[in-house]
């Protein structure tokens, strides 16, 4: 999809609330697989990579309370905010 359409007009979101596997997969989907291991291994996509809980404001209310409010309860501030740190640092924000 990236070769088709462009890193420009695609973008990678996460649900995944594991920081460490989520720092590799961020990586892998903007500068290729760094353990060479996977079908992406040196092969940068330039994707870039979003947790759900970052598009909050971008989704209906409604849509977020039935579909994520339960999942974000369930989860610490702090956790929450150590993923959306990784997020952005991978992107380069």
């Amino acid at each position: 999809m990236a070769k088709r359409y462009g890193a420009d007009d695609l973008i990678i979101v996460f649900g995944l609330n594991e920081p460490a596997n989520l720092r590799i997969m961020a990586a892998t989907f903007k500068d290729g697989d760094p353990s060479y291991a996977g079908a992406l291994g040196g092969i940068a996509l330039g994707l870039a990579s979003y947790h759900i809980f970052e598009l909050k404001d971008e989704i209906p209310p409604k849509v977020w309370d039935s579909e994520m409010a339960i999942k974000e309860l369930q989860i610490e501030d702090e956790l929450i905010e150590r993923i959306c740190g990784i997020m952005q640092e991978i992107r380069g924000d």
